[in-house]
């Protein structure tokens, strides 16, 4: 095999290559779109009940995730954010670009009390159900299965205690 085969059998296996790595990324962004709306339809279903009486608000916002190396300006991950707006404060899901292998992140902000912490949803790529993730300084992070009852319980820590 001369040097221009040689050539012409690299540059094809790399187009198979690239061809692969979009379609993977494809299916990937689609799973992550349709994993955000059913992540922010199952919290706006688990707060209906207390949102039908005007005690909170949510909304959602449209949204385009970026990050180091996505700028928003060439972002295809267009979506939205969610906000629970709740005793005059606001926690926001927002999503985080898709990451290697799929994985799927939302950081929860307004909820932290930590000066260093941080707090996550995460969905692993080969998994369905999201866990809670709060991360603190720089022991391990410490994570929960998220729920109705947990999201509940964390936004319970919003209310203003009556001291008396």
């Amino acid at each position: 095999m001369d040097d221009v085969q040689q050539l012409g059998e690299m540059l094809r296996h790399y187009a198979d290559s690239e061809a692969h790595k979009k379609q993977q990324f494809e299916v990937q962004s689609a799973r992550w779109t349709q994993k955000l709306d059913e992540l922010f339809g199952q919290i706006e279903q688990w707060l209906e009940p207390v949102k039908r009486v005007g005690l909170l608000e949510v909304q959602r916002q449209t949204y385009v995730a970026s990050g180091p190396s996505v700028p928003v300006e060439t972002s295809t991950f267009k979506t939205e954010k969610l906000l629970v707006q709740i005793t005059g404060k606001t926690v926001e899901f927002v999503p985080d670009v898709m990451a290697m292998g799929g994985l799927i992140s939302v950081s929860v902000m307004g909820l932290t009390a930590a000066r260093h912490g941080s707090v996550s949803l995460v969905l692993p790529a080969d998994k369905n159900d999201w866990l809670w993730k709060k991360t603190n300084g720089l022991k391990d992070p410490d994570t929960f299965g998220f729920d109705a009852n947990f999201l509940a319980s964390q936004l319970q820590s919003l209310i203003p205690r009556e001291r008396g």
